[in-house]
């Protein structure tokens, strides 16, 4: 209303009284510093501090907010709240092991469709999987399985191995890798001539090895092909510390265990004193079912004339004198000791064979007499 006089309020009481005049002497207290402040340093510093402050403040406020948003979401996390599917982490299977059909259930088919389709569900997509210790141990448990088929369902499950990691020119160098630790390496328990022989084949004809890489496992294919089980052992000659010299086609005996040595390898003499202790090895030798050719392939007569007289007694000992079991590679000796298991045809039943592989071969045999 025109000419009406507005009457301020007096406060009402002490203590309002006193924060008013306490809010002023604030008020005046940052004018006058603030006023220092322009005076001592200038407008532009002072706008350019003032600014500065004011900007952290916000960041230090945005920080709490988002603080307090991280707190609010995992207490609804953990009293089961739902996460939005768009926050969710997509997990990636790197393997999927086949499914066997339900109405299939002959155990000899099961195996064979098991061990054919063992490799469609990997991943070639992650090459840290491919290098890992999972495709090591997927590799490791793929090999075992192979135990429950037969010999050409084994090949074809192999080759199609193969064939599946040649996609991808990592895994196909990674899965020849581990053939060859696993089937091909003399101190593998798991190792496997039979099983790596159809690697070799697809390796041979694969297109991502150059002609130069193949060299490699042509040689290793051709060295898996001799003295396969079933064929006949290659005839060689060898001399005896007494200087008379013999073949091995002369020896008589229903079966024959050629031990492969050197002298000095620690590991045949262990050999060498389990099968001179085990009662068993030494009754069917004193009964003439098992003759023991221990020969020595290499160059040093001295060393091994000098340490014969060591080998167990009833041990025929020899050395291959001509040394064409190395420079022809009649047979391939990649560790010492190499042992094969040969019939009384000389034909060999079992190919660098284990100790434990030679004894249960020899024990089953027995079984039936």
């Amino acid at each position: 209303m025109k000419g009406e006089v507005i009457i301020p309020v007096a406060p009402t009481s002490q203590n309002e009284i006193e924060n008013i005049g306490m809010k002023n002497r604030v008020k005046n207290s940052l004018r006058n510093r603030f006023e220092y402040f322009v005076n001592e340093y200038g407008t532009y510093t002072a706008a350019v501090i003032l600014s500065g402050f004011l900007t952290l403040i916000t960041f230090c406020l945005i920080a709490l907010l988002l603080f307090a948003a991280c707190r609010q979401n995992q207490a609804g996390t953990s009293s089961g709240e739902v996460i939005p599917a768009a926050t969710e982490t997509v997990h990636v299977a790197h393997y999927i092991r086949p499914e066997i059909p339900q109405m299939m259930t002959d155990p000899q088919q099961r195996a064979a469709y098991y061990v054919k389709h063992y490799w469609d569900g990997y991943s070639l997509a992650d090459t840290a999987f491919i290098r890992g210790d999972d495709t090591e141990q997927l590799f490791s448990d793929f090999i075992s399985a192979l135990e429950y088929v037969n010999p050409e369902e084994s090949s074809t499950a192999l080759k199609r191995m193969m064939f599946r990691m040649e996609e991808d020119s990592t895994a196909y160098s990674r899965f020849c890798f581990l053939s060859e630790k696993y089937l091909y390496e003399p101190n593998s328990p798991m190792r496997n001539e039979e099983y790596f022989i159809p690697v070799l084949e697809q390796m041979i004809d694969s297109k991502r090895l150059t002609e130069y890489e193949k060299i490699r496992p042509a040689d290793q294919l051709e060295q898996a092909h001799k003295n396969r089980p079933g064929m006949t052992a290659t005839d060689f000659s060898y001399v005896t510390p007494g200087g008379k010299t013999a073949k091995l086609s002369q020896l008589k005996s229903d079966y024959i265990l050629l031990f492969f040595y050197d002298p000095d390898c620690t590991s045949c003499q262990e050999f060498e004193r389990v099968f001179s202790e085990m009662p068993f090895f030494l009754d069917i030798q004193e009964k003439g079912i098992l003759r023991v050719l221990a020969i020595y392939p290499d160059e040093d007569e001295n060393e091994w004339l000098l340490k014969s007289s060591k080998m167990p007694q009833g041990w025929i000992v020899g050395w291959n004198k001509q040394g064409d079991i190395r420079s022809k590679t009649l047979y391939e000796i990649r560790a010492t000791p190499t042992l094969f298991l040969l019939d009384k045809q000389k034909k060999v039943i079992l190919k660098d064979a284990t100790m434990d592989q030679i004894i249960r071969h020899l024990a089953m045999s027995q079984q039936g007499q």
